[in-house]
């Protein structure tokens, strides 16, 4: 039996919605796969100690889904870090997908969180684990974390206790906090706020990236939010390549799906609609 306050609550999801619906009149892109779902057209792959090859069985595609790390991975663990990523290029989009975390772990991450991640603005480095990027985290607990690799960016502050978007007001910090520096990489580590994580099921994860700004959505919530992207060289970061890392966990990942940002409609984001 469905209580009256569950009753209300779906009702009032319904007319939320419907008014949401009304209230956005720009066009909308049609969603497209990124991951066809059958095998890695249009992916390149970076293994740990291999390059651009998985003679290990790092990654195999079954149900439309990816499985990364599974059974069929043969080792050794130092290959059980590496990634895929795109061919092509991506600016202003929203991408989409689901992922969840499997059993397996391997050394030297045997008793720590397991790990995953979206990267995106990626460098077209074929032949490094981590070139120049931002990392959308997936790591257990710091789900919306965003990493910036050899990359800067100015996070929304929780204004009201939760991440600025999606403008950033005038007289907020303009100044980017300094990286840490380690294995060659200078990384800025802005922590996501709020907990919608769920560690044993499906994750649905949202990218909104346009211009120099990003929105990171964890099962529908805003989690983090950064401004200001610039590259090593201080360049507005705008674009880049997209990958999906796995590292040293078992991983599954299906329904990635990516849309453009029409101009009318970040127009609209930035108005607050």
């Amino acid at each position: 039996m469905i209580s009256g306050l569950g009753i209300f609550c779906g009702a009032a999801f319904v007319h939320q919605a419907a008014l949401a619906a009304k209230s956005s009149s720009a066009p909308r892109s049609a969603w497209r796969p990124l991951f066809n779902g059958r095998n890695l057209d249009g992916w390149s792959i970076f293994e740990q100690g291999v390059g651009n090859s998985d003679p290990h069985g790092a990654i195999t595609i079954k149900n439309g889904m990816l499985h990364m790390l599974g059974p069929g991975f043969s080792g050794p663990d130092a290959s059980s870090f590496g990634h895929i990523a795109t061919i092509g290029e991506y600016a202003d989009f929203h991408l989409r997908m689901e992922f969840c975390f499997g059993e397996r772990r391997f050394a030297p991450r045997l008793l720590q969180r397991r790990n995953s991640g979206l990267l995106y603005h990626l460098a077209s480095d074929r032949d490094r684990l981590f070139p120049d990027c931002v990392e959308y985290q997936f790591e257990e607990g710091d789900i919306g974390d965003a990493i910036m690799v050899n990359t800067r960016s100015l996070q929304g502050p929780q204004l009201g206790g939760t991440p600025l978007w999606p403008n950033y007001f005038p007289g907020l910090p303009t100044e980017y906090a300094q990286p840490t520096t380690g294995g060659g990489i200078a990384r800025q580590w802005h922590r996501h706020a709020g907990n919608y994580e769920r560690l044993d099921s499906w994750n649905t994860i949202d990218l909104y990236a346009f211009g120099d700004q990003a929105a990171h959505l964890v099962n529908g919530r805003i989690v983090n939010t950064l401004f200001r992207m610039v590259g090593r060289d201080g360049a507005p970061l705008t674009r880049g390549r997209i990958a999906l890392e796995f590292e040293a966990a078992e991983v599954f990942m299906r329904n990635v799906m990516i849309r453009d940002l029409l101009p009318q409609e970040i127009a609209e984001i930035r108005s607050g609609r």
